[in-house]
């Protein structure tokens, strides 16, 4: 048979790992045996005659595992591999290419090998010509290329209001610029200038004290669109905060007199009202409350401990937790304190509690109704916490002016309008720039335009979010900056193909992008994509649920980014058919427990999760559960996990993959590196899964689902039933916990060497250790992880 030159590469890049050569050595340390018995003795003996030049009998081993209806697909899947690479090995192309065909064609065997295929088909065509085997533009999102602009205005923060978007004569604000755009279209009928329209914003602070609203009107199209730009090498700044000044020592001594000694001499005033700034908000509703912040740095609301939390006592409240819950505790908040510190906060007039009162997953701002210091009680004003409360959980009090102790700490009095606070350490005040927040509405809103690209703009200093889209299509926020706002910084609700692309997001009271595209119903894709974005400390308000992206619903990308230094999950994804590659996620779930580096939970319909080469690393908090780097919770199924780096991830029940009674999980090829234990499990049983998925039964059993997913229509059988293989287990305390056997595994490795993840990125390193190439494991592109250069990836 004459092979095309395409199949010819694809053949001779599928058995690249062909050579037997000395790889791991007699005085490897040995691990105590922890990896379960293969599903599949047959294909493990056929992949160890492969690697020792045994090919007939690896021929009719491969063979037998591929033509035995009781193998499970991917087994399946790897033996016609193997048997392709067999085939090829004995230049036997017309069978190679037929074990090829046959896994390209069975729809019941897993979509992710059968992608591969095709994914593989371009790499090894590219090898032919002389290219690197990957593409790295092929996994990165073309962004629109803008030409020359039909019209173009200026925006300058210190122009008159009389300008007329000239050179000479610029706008002072983003809404005339939209202003001249609406009658510039209503000038040319409808319709913008060829090439579009281009807002060129310079440099310097622009205040915001009212919501830039963009609406189809404002729409541009593809080839025209409507660009507000940051001037080449210059920085325009949004900001939703007022500079505080006036700053003296506190006038009244009772008051000065009520603080700790050490310090009353050096807190300072100042007064709002005498600076125009009417509204206080709340001390600690979400995208309510206002915040201080010194040269860009959040001050810390002044609070009690300084540092971590205490723990309550005996929980007080009549109204009991006994509906099977497997820990006693009450619904309404009433319960001893410890320490004599509360007994100090008697006067004080807005005390709240921040903490997590029954779950270690969840926490909630509490308002303090009564402090009892006879009795060492604190009684809570409602609404009470979701879950309860129990004794023994984390808290700490906040929004209490006797606890200005520490520099950096700050109280504002609601009642006089008066700011306290307690300098940093060689800051003067008259110097430094002090911001209270005070825009507490989302600094743009855009509600179904197209084609419109924010670029290059800074946001910082709100109460609250920073960019809406909501419906619509085509809209870019790219190389912007969003800092020390209070809420999220981009929400994206609806409409398709909206972009978040090369932002920087920092320093959040909430999270960073919130995303929700495409019709879970009829599983259209929405196509958002959150690429080449950098997400770090954020979260500071509000520690659980916020994470650096929140996506939802169908057919939508998360790629090349990096997230780090948060309180809980740096991902949250819910929805189907979601992408989320080579992203380093790392130092995350550092406070909360039960999470992961990316969580999902509660829906078995959540299928055609991809989740691919990602370098997951340093995710070991955790309290009672632990913290994993991907947790798929309660019934998450059909999940690809392959080509991931999990590097010092898992703790306590955690292992780097936490799978909670979920089934036909596909882990792949990943490399768990110093990990607490690689991949654990939470099984709950047959009669535990049955009812649990009662509720999605009907959805499960009609179009499109069935369809898509031909699996559910084994949805009721087999729970707990996962498929794990061609892993590397290096360097870990276990490659499995708590898998009871359930679990089909079959080509993995455990070995007590440390194996760099440089040597799963190279081929030829992998074809030269025999104990790797049987595992037939694709190599890791570890050098497209994380964000890459581009003219608009912000830099600040």
């Amino acid at each position: 048979m004459k092979l095309s030159p395409l199949l010819t590469g694809l053949l001779a890049g599928l058995l690249m790992l062909g050579a037997v050569s000395p790889g791991f050595g007699a005085d490897e340390k040995a691990l105590p045996r922890a990896l379960p018995d293969s599903s599949s003795s047959t294909i493990e003996e056929a992949a160890s005659s492969l690697a020792e030049g045994r090919m007939a009998d690896a021929a009719q081993g491969f063979e037998a595992a591929a033509t035995n209806s009781h193998s499970p697909p991917f087994v399946r899947s790897l033996a016609l591999f193997g048997l392709a690479r067999t085939a090829w090995e004995q230049k036997d192309a017309a069978a190679a290419v037929k074990w090829l065909s046959d896994l390209a064609a069975q729809e019941e065997l897993p979509a992710t090998y059968r992608e591969r295929v095709v994914r593989w088909i371009s790499e090894i065509n590219r090898q032919e010509k002389g290219l690197p085997a990957r593409d790295a533009a092929a996994y990165r999102t073309p962004l629109p290329t803008l030409g020359k602009p039909g019209a173009t205005f200026q925006v300058v923060n210190s122009s008159g209001r009389s300008g007329d978007g000239s050179k000479k004569k610029p706008f002072s604000s983003l809404q005339q610029a939209r202003d001249a755009i609406r009658l510039l279209k209503q000038r040319c009928g409808g319709a913008l200038p060829k090439g579009g329209v281009r807002v060129t914003v310079h440099g310097g602070a622009y205040p915001v004290s009212a919501t830039l609203k963009l609406t189809a009107e404002d729409s541009g199209t593809a080839d025209s669109p409507v660009v507000y730009q940051a001037k080449a090498d210059e920085v325009p700044v949004f900001s939703g905060g007022v500079r505080l000044q006036g700053w003296k020592p506190i006038s009244d001594p009772g008051l000065r007199d009520k603080l700790d000694p050490e310090v009353r001499g050096r807190v300072l005033e100042s007064n709002l009202a005498g600076q125009g700034i009417k509204d206080w908000g709340d001390p600690t509703t979400l995208r309510k409350c206002p915040e201080l912040f010194c040269d860009g740095v959040a001050q810390t609301l002044a609070r009690w401990p300084n540092e971590e939390f205490v723990t309550t006592g005996e929980v007080l409240g009549t109204d009991l937790i006994t509906n099977g819950a497997a820990i006693a505790g009450c619904k309404d908040g009433k319960f001893r304190y410890g320490e004599d510190r509360p007994d100090r906060w008697v006067d004080e007039p807005d005390v709240r509690l921040y903490g997590y009162w029954y779950w270690d997953w969840f926490e909630e701002y509490q308002r303090v109704a009564a402090i009892d210091p006879q009795s060492h009680t604190l009684t809570l004003a409602p609404p009470f916490s979701n879950y309860g409360y129990r004794k023994g959980q984390r808290y700490r009090a906040v929004n209490v002016f006797r606890e200005i102790d520490r520099p950096g700490e700050w109280y504002l009095d609601r009642r006089s309008g008066m700011v306290y606070w307690l300098p940093p350490e060689k800051i003067n005040p008259d110097r430094a720039t002090v911001t209270l927040s005070c825009f507490a509405d989302p600094f743009i809103a855009i509600e179904n335009a197209e084609h419109v690209i924010l670029q290059g703009l800074v946001f910082e200093t709100g109460r609250g979010d920073a960019v809406h889209i909501q419906g619509g299509s085509d809209c870019l926020v790219a190389g912007c900056t969003i800092q020390q706002c209070g809420g999220d910084a981009i929400v994206i609700e609806g409409g398709c193909h909206h972009g978040v692309f090369g932002c920087s997001v920092t320093s959040m009271g909430c999270g960073g992008m919130r995303v929700n595209g495409g019709d879970r119903k009829t599983l259209t894709p929405g196509h958002h994509y959150v690429e080449n974005c950098t997400v770090s400390d954020i979260s500071r308000l509000k520690r659980t649920y916020t994470p650096a992206v929140l996506l939802d619903g169908c057919g939508n990308r998360i790629a090349h980014n990096q997230f780090e230094r948060m309180p809980s999950s740096a991902l949250r994804i819910e929805g189907n058919d979601q992408v989320i590659e080579l992203n380093l996620i790392r130092n995350v779930v550092q406070e909360s427990d039960d999470q992961g580096g990316l969580d999902c939970f509660g829906n078995p319909l959540f299928r055609g999760l991809v989740i691919r080469w990602n370098h997951w690393q340093d995710i070991t908090g955790g309290t009672h559960c632990g913290a994993a780097g991907v947790r798929l919770d309660d019934m998450i199924s059909g999940v690809a996990i392959y080509g991931n780096i999990f590097e010092r991830c898992g703790a306590v029940l955690f292992g780097g993959v936490q799978v909670h009674g979920g089934k036909e999980n596909l882990v792949d090829g990943n490399l768990f590196l110093d990990c607490f234990a690689g991949v654990s499990f939470s099984r709950w049983g047959e009669k535990h899964w049955l009812e649990a998925i009662r509720p999605f039964l009907q959805q499960a059993d009609s179009a499109p689902y069935l369809k898509r997913y031909p699996d559910l229509a084994r949805l009721k059988q087999d729970a707990d039933v996962n498929y794990i293989c061609r892993n590397v287990f290096s360097h870990c305390s276990a490659p499995f916990r708590r898998d009871a056997g359930r679990e089909c595994a079959v080509l993995n490795l455990a070995t007590g060497r440390v194996v760099e993840p440089s040597e799963l990125a190279d081929a030829k390193r992998i074809r030269r250790d025999p104990q790797l190439r049987r595992l037939l494991i694709d190599p890791i592109p570890i050098s497209e992880i994380g964000p890459y250069a581009h003219p608009w990836r912000a830099m600040k």
